[in-house]
């Protein structure tokens, strides 16, 4: 991590643990679509690759917010599109897709799933600086 995202005001331990989490998921739900044939398919609302900054990528800003990876994490498990916010482009996250695929083939256990309904999902950074 550099020094800057040590720094950043976003990236919590918390966070970061998260983060490791989501990079997991995103790891095991791209080998899992490799062996159905499926990481490669092309779709206009699906971003191919993850971005430099997405909540699956280690040593990102993303990766190390709790409010970030809590947004992800309910998004994931509850199928609900995580778009991607660099660029914003109206894409789905290839980070999510890859997660989504992996925790769909292995759910949360439901105490997990639990705790996640009732995280609120953060309002949009516009709505937080207005």
């Amino acid at each position: 991590m550099t020094d800057t995202n040590k720094a950043h005001s976003r990236i919590s331990p918390q966070g970061q643990a998260m983060g490791k989490n989501a990079t997991r998921l995103a790891a095991l739900g791209l080998q899992r679509l490799r062996a159905q044939g499926l990481a490669n398919v092309q779709a206009p609302m699906l971003r191919s690759e993850m971005c430099k900054t997405c909540a699956c990528q280690p040593n990102t800003v993303p990766n190390g917010c709790l409010q970030t990876q809590m947004d992800f994490l309910k998004a994931a498990t509850e199928g609900r599109p995580f778009l991607c916010h660099a660029p914003k482009d109206g894409r789905m996250c290839a980070g999510w897709v890859r997660a989504r695929a992996e925790l769909v083939a292995n759910p949360l256990p439901p105490e997990a799933l639990k705790l996640i309904e009732k995280w609120d999902y953060s309002p949009p950074d516009e709505e937080q600086a207005a």
